[in-house]
């Protein structure tokens, strides 16, 4: 399950973007700018860590119910041939 590997990639970098226009901006100093940018991209990785287990683990239960739907629609169908017969 690949689909949303970037996710939190692009989501670190969207904030990181978004921070740092923010702070350069209102003129923070070096440091504070560093640390500051530093929090909020760890912060916004780990977010984006579990918005991706968490999308990874609706398209797993989608898909496997589509599987199972598919089994008993074969399965009722055979069971159907197997008594014309």
């Amino acid at each position: 399950m690949n689909k949303f590997r970037n996710l939190p990639a692009l989501i670190t970098l969207l904030a990181g973007f978004i921070t740092s226009v923010i702070m350069i901006v209102h003129r923070y100093s070096l440091v504070n700018f560093m640390w500051v940018l530093i929090a909020v991209m760890a912060g916004f990785y780990i977010c984006g860590v579990l918005i991706r287990f968490a999308l990874n683990k609706v398209v797993q239960n989608k898909e496997e119910k589509e599987n199972t739907t598919e089994a008993e629609e074969q399965e009722q169908k055979e069971g159907q041939e197997s008594v014309e017969e």
